[in-house]
């Protein structure tokens, strides 16, 4: 909480000093967005979602980073004009597919791929910056801001088919580590992976060896799939291993977590990125308390943050109970 930092004004400040997140805003080199789970919604069709919007664009998040099931068959799916006819979100929305994409498009969730044809319809292939294997539906895209450059990685891990040679296979994994290595990592660069998942984390479905490469050489690893927002801390972990997460839903949580997205705040001397999962049932943008607030110093250690204390309707501990079933779980949609 006494971490010290400085913006690129050199002008030093301490976590404990934030008393708004309009504070983080301003001090932040810059700041992004991840979602998912949306199935086909979009700001027409749900008020999170809408929500959602209005704070990415009042808040000049300059990306938007999907970790798939972003369309839903036989659902209303106003998500694709949305993506089409809005200019920002089609220049600066990186997708990634899963299960949700493969049903959509194909003949259902165990389609391994079909789920490509979102990127033909957004015109996502058109991206200078996007490098999409010979499958055409796993990437590594650079993005640019300023001084600084994020390395994104969006490998396709669907929920089904449930033989994980199938949904998880070798040349993705082969790809991914691959792809991790080619990278020359600078001071003001940062990975991120990202991989739908089957059980709401994909790391632990590769070796020791993999696992490792992929921790040390990444900063954010992103998993999703069970709608619920939480830190994942794999066997392999080191003190400065990468941040992994499961990235929540923006419209159909599960259990205690609220409807809401991750905004990541990018930090300057030292380097570091802020992790917060926004709850968009609110009325407007907040801080979040211990529990959706996180730090990875780049090439450092993690830690929760405690921008502000638990509410009385935040202590889920004390409504619902020690239950694992709530804590740990597994929702295939």
């Amino acid at each position: 909480n006494g971490a010290v930092f400085a913006n690129s004004r050199n002008n030093v400040w301490k976590i404990n000093q934030i008393k708004k997140i309009r504070d983080l805003d301003s001090l932040s080199v810059f700041h992004f967005a991840i979602m998912s789970d949306n199935k086909g919604d979009s700001p027409t069709s749900k008020k999170a979602f809408s929500r959602m919007n209005n704070w990415i664009k009042n808040a000049d998040d300059k990306f938007v980073i999907g970790l798939g099931d972003h369309v839903k068959k036989n659902w209303k799916n106003d998500f694709i004009p949305f993506i089409k006819n809005n200019k920002w979100w089609k220049q600066n929305f990186y997708p990634g597919i899963a299960d949700g994409e493969n049903e959509f498009y194909g003949n259902g969730q165990g389609e391994w791929g079909a789920g490509k044809k979102l990127f033909d319809e957004t015109n996502f292939y058109d991206k200078k910056n996007v490098f999409f294997r010979k499958n055409k539906c796993e990437y590594y895209a650079k993005i640019k801001q300023g001084e600084w450059t994020i390395h994104l990685i969006q490998i396709h891990f669907p929920d089904e088919p449930k033989d994980l040679k199938i949904a998880f296979p070798e040349d993705s994994k082969e790809y991914l580590i691959k792809t991790l290595k080619s990278i020359k990592k600078g001071k003001k660069d940062i990975i991120i992976v990202g991989a739908h998942s089957r059980t709401g984390s994909w790391i632990e479905d590769l070796t020791s060896e993999r696992q490792k490469i992929v921790l040390e050489k990444a900063d954010l690893v992103l998993s999703a799939t069970t709608h619920f927002f939480k830190r994942i801390i794999p066997e392999n972990s080191s003190e400065n291993s990468a941040l992994c997460i499961n990235t929540g839903s923006i419209t159909y949580p599960f259990g205690y977590c609220p409807k809401g997205y991750v905004e990541v705040h990018v930090m300057d001397n030292p380097k570091a990125i802020v992790v917060q999962y926004i709850n968009a049932n609110r009325e407007k943008r907040e801080l979040e308390n211990y529990d959706f607030s996180l730090i990875k110093y780049l090439d450092g250690k993690v830690s929760h943050l405690r921008f502000r204390p638990k509410r009385d309707n935040e202590n889920y501990d004390k409504i619902f109970g020690e239950f694992n079933f709530i804590k740990h779980p597994v929702v295939l949609m």
